[in-house]
């Protein structure tokens, strides 16, 4: 007696042979899911609206989506204010990004921080005479730049920062320099950064 078996006929065999290329090619192309098409257009309107050129990020999301999952928690970290002061905030992103060289990213967030009700002229001290700012913000600039390897950290200005804003402000401090080196280490690391120098601001 034959062992039973399944037995395809050479019409069915033919069908198999000449589907399985566009089946295997299927199953390989890059599917987008809904949520992913919904964040590229977020990308989009946020580029459209900031004039930040946001290709990376649409690049990063359209070809390594879980990488692109994999960061987008920590994007919160550099916009994350809750002990800070609104103008201390914005100084320390805002020096952090001078440090990096990143001039994109430097003229976004003079955007933001005029959007968010930053006074034009504390910025304009900021960018070109960073010495007139007021003590506890000069501490600030002065401390994010010097984590970020534009100086030396000094005791007394932590001190001086403790005291003026409180321990978790403080702390606050750390996680919002720590998020804005996200972007610029990111085009770093993509090869994207060829815009990434500081040039006439406008905000």
């Amino acid at each position: 007696m034959r062992t039973p078996h399944r037995v395809f006929s050479l019409a069915t065999l033919a069908v198999v042979l000449c589907l399985s290329p566009k089946f295997l090619l299927q199953a390989q192309a890059p599917k987008v899911s809904i949520g992913d098409a919904a964040k590229l257009s977020e990308l989009k309107l946020f580029s459209a609206a900031y004039g930040y050129d946001t290709e990376y990020l649409e690049a990063l999301l359209a070809k390594a989506p879980g990488a692109y999952r994999a960061i987008e928690p920590a994007q919160e970290m550099s916009s994350y204010r809750k002990d800070l002061p609104l103008d201390a905030h914005y100084v320390a992103r805002i020096a952090t990004m001078q440090v990096e060289d990143c001039g994109p990213c430097t003229q976004l967030n003079l955007r933001m921080a005029i959007e968010a009700g930053v006074e034009h002229e504390l910025l304009d001290t900021l960018i070109q005479s960073p010495e007139k700012l007021p003590q506890p913000l000069q501490d600030i600039r002065n401390h994010a730049r010097a984590v970020t390897g534009a100086g030396e950290l000094d005791p007394a200005c932590v001190d001086r920062l403790r005291a003026h804003y409180g321990e978790g402000a403080f702390l606050e401090l750390a996680v919002v320099i720590t998020g804005s080196r996200i972007y610029p280490t990111l085009k770093r690391a993509m090869l994207k950064n060829e815009s990434c120098i500081l040039g006439d601001l406008k905000y």
